[in-house]
């Protein structure tokens, strides 16, 4: 699964010191682009959100400056930022000029991002207050924003009503159409941003009327949700800077900050709704309308009353999973159906598919008590997966339809970590039994070191795809490495796309060592379907290069062959590794014998997580062909590609036994090509794959306690 690599958007990395000078200005002008900047983007001369960076801003970024403004959102609704001890690390909040009263709001509007609103006492200020900022115009990203070093009150919300009510003129949102914000691209039903309004939309308050809901994903604890005042010509997605709009941040401390007591869920698709909100160019785009992608605006709704309902098709909630793993007998499911008050329900129905037929079958209800309906699935083949959801239909002929669950039958249970892993894709995916606590026997061994890295990662196998899955939660603290689990319940979630098994029933078998790395070049995991299957195991590779020592966020790019195309990421996720370790142990170019930890997902890319410095081996110098120097050696196949023979040449240091063997790129034995005692020497064998299908393929050479993969390509 894989989710929004935009989480870390709004993290400031501005330090304000003693403000020493700082320029009077206005919003306005904080906001200016160009002309000649927004006739650049409108003739598309950008190929990327990074590309119009260049474009969007002007010499007062990164400038001390002050302004008066009113505060327009409340602080204690800032949710986007984690919290440690149920405070987070800085507050958002949306300001306007209250040059706006005389000069007009166009371009008044701007967030400010408070990483330090305990000095500058910004949660005591509340919606209406008139305030004097002084701060750094610090934009992250695409996103226009003010860091304040001092906010100093000027006139409280109570007072000054006829300039400054939020409820009156001064603070009144402006009426928009979504196309207003972002225009048709030239793609049919893309969109891009509407450059010639946007310096004046950004951080501004604006309203959507009888906009109509045009998509939603519910399946997260962040819901997406976007909105169109066309039938779909142009829309805005939404962004939940506010806590009130997202499901997350529990952790928030709620004497302080207002968080939800419930779950926000967005209205169905096809509701009509009244919204309002503040808008940013963060580039969000959770369903890939944006022509480049991700270059959209967005809009962040504030307050509860922010979004109005004005008319609804069928609300569907509450679809439930089956009760523990379907075997071999039909299997309920509920869900909640409740009707616009001024219609009535026409007919509900679930449909459901299965990885066997991809034919949808509708099935009426079983029974129906008040608003809940009860639908029967019946019995599918062992191992077959399904897919269902439910539709209703009201008497105006307006339709819903929820979004799909997936199970798996298993006559024997979930008895092995593929049955927990295997998604019904074969690649990116939730687990089949994702929010479902369900009974299993897995027999498995902690792979990982928790003490070091704070990762809990078991497998059942070590080559095999689908072999390894993460535990979390309490009860785990008793376990070490090797030790031997059997589980015999667990809670199946999704965490930021990585599969996990929470409040994990288990007794220990044994205790010995862990099972070891499997050991791949870095171009096996670069395709999404591979890596996820790899998801929870424990990696090795062998002779990489950096590619890039600093990636970002504190992790660094390799690969087996040099090349950025092959590349995968490393993350110090790890207690163990510090946030510098990249910078301060790598250069572009190094040589690294072997880098060794968790394969893991996290902000929308596979990665490695090594637990200690002990899995990065010794840094080498680049040698120009790409190998380790040594007696033992195996070379690249000629020719490559190949049809369908190829010859593998390889060299034997001292007399040793030999391996040679090929696997396909989910770890699978293919061919055994050498497996002997062989003395000194220069070999080289042929390798036939006539029977076998078009695809990349590993062989690897174990001789003299070394071991060296490399991978060839069939091409028939």
């Amino acid at each position: 699964m894989l989710r929004r690599a935009t989480a870390f958007l709004f993290v400031m990395a501005l330090l304000v010191g003693p403000v020493l000078a700082q320029q009077q200005v206005t919003v306005r002008e904080i906001n200016d682009i160009s002309d000649d900047n927004v006739q650049e983007l409108q003739n598309g001369n950008f190929s990327s959100q990074d590309d119009t960076e260049a474009f969007i801003f002007n010499d007062l970024v990164g400038e001390t400056v002050q302004f008066t403004a009113v505060i327009m959102s409340n602080p204690r609704n800032s949710g986007l930022a984690t919290p440690t001890d149920g405070f987070p690390g800085r507050v958002h909040v949306f300001v306007r000029d209250t040059t706006a009263a005389s000069e007009g709001v166009e371009g008044m509007g701007i967030q400010l991002v408070d990483g330090d609103y305990q000095s500058t006492g910004l949660l005591n200020f509340g919606v209406g207050d008139m305030v004097t900022i002084t701060g750094t115009v610090g934009p992250f990203g695409t996103v226009m924003q003010v860091s304040p070093s001092t906010i100093e009150l000027v006139d409280p919300g109570t007072y000054d009503q006829d300039r400054f009510d939020v409820n009156g003129d001064f603070g009144a949102p402006v009426v928009i159409q979504t196309a207003d914000a972002n225009a048709a691209a030239a793609t049919e039903g893309q969109v891009v941003i509407n450059w010639a309004n946007l310096e004046n939309l950004r951080g501004q308050y604006v309203r959507l009327e009888g906009a109509t809901l045009q998509a939603r994903n519910i399946s997260d604890a962040r819901p997406d949700w976007t909105v169109t005042t066309d039938g779909a010509t142009t829309v805005i997605p939404t962004y939940d800077t506010s806590l009130r709009y997202r499901n997350d941040q529990s952790d928030y401390d709620s004497d302080a900050f207002n968080v939800r007591d419930d779950d926000f869920v967005p209205p169905p698709p096809g509701s009509v709704i009244n919204l309002q909100g503040y808008m940013t160019y963060t580039g969000f785009d959770p369903f890939a309308n944006g022509e480049p992608d991700d270059v959209v605006m967005n809009i962040s709704p504030m307050e509860d009353a922010d979004l109005e309902i004005t008319e609804s098709p069928p609300v569907i909630t509450s679809l439930t999973k089956p009760e523990g793993v379907p075997g071999s007998d039909p299997v309920e499911v509920t869900v909640d159906v409740t009707a616009d008050p001024s219609r009535t329900l026409d007919t509900v129905q679930l449909g459901y598919f299965t990885s066997a037929n991809s034919d949808t079958t509708f099935i009426a209800p079983a029974s129906s008590s008040g608003t809940t309906y009860t639908f029967e699935i019946p019995a599918q083949p062992d191992g077959d997966f399904v897919v269902y959801f439910v539709t209703a239909t009201d008497n105006t002929g307006a339709q819903s339809s929820s979004d799909g669950a997936t199970t798996r039958f298993l006559a024997d249970g979930i008895n092995e970590v593929e049955d927990v892993q295997l998604t019904f894709s074969n690649g990116p995916g939730d687990s089949p039994f994702t929010d479902s606590t369900v009974p299993m026997n897995l027999n498995v061994t902690l792979q990982s070191d928790p003490t070091a890295s704070g990762f809990y990662v078991v497998q059942d196998d070590v080559e095999g795809p689908w072999s390894g899955v993460l535990l979390a939660g309490d009860g785990l603290q008793s376990l070490n490495q090797g030790d031997q689990i059997n589980i015999t319940e667990a809670t199946v979630v999704e965490t930021f796309g990585v599969t996990e098994l929470t409040d994990v029933q288990f007794s220990v078998t044994g205790s010995g060592d862990p099972l070891g790395y499997k050991e791949v070049p870095t171009n096996a995991l670069t395709s999404f379907e591979v890596a996820e299957a790899h998801e929870g195991m424990m990696i090795r590779f062998n002779d990489v290069q950096i590619t890039s020592a600093d990636a970002g966020f504190g992790e660094w790019a390799y690969s087996s062959d040099g090349t950025e195309d092959n590349e995968v990421l490393a993350d110090d996720a790890s207690n163990a590794i510090p946030g510098d370790f990249n910078t301060s142990t790598f250069e572009d170019g190094d040589m690294v014998s072997f880098i060794q930890g968790i394969w893991w997902f996290s902000f929308g890319a596979y990665k490695l997580v090594p637990e200690t410095g002990d899995d990065i081996g010794g840094v080498n110098v680049s040698v120009e062909d790409g190998t380790v120097p040594g007696s033992f050696a195996l070379d690249q196949n000629y020719p490559n590609p190949f049809n369908p023979e190829t010859s593998i040449r390889y060299e034997v240091g001292s007399a040793s036994p030999v391996t040679l063997t090929v696997y396909d790129v989910l770890g699978r034995e293919v061919a055994t090509l050498v497996n002997r005692q062989q003395p000194a020497g220069a070999y080289t064998v042929t390798f036939d794959a006539q029977r076998l299908p078009s695809g990349l393929y590993l062989y690897r050479l174990e001789a003299g306690g070394q071991t060296f993969t490399r991978t060839m390509m069939l091409l028939k």
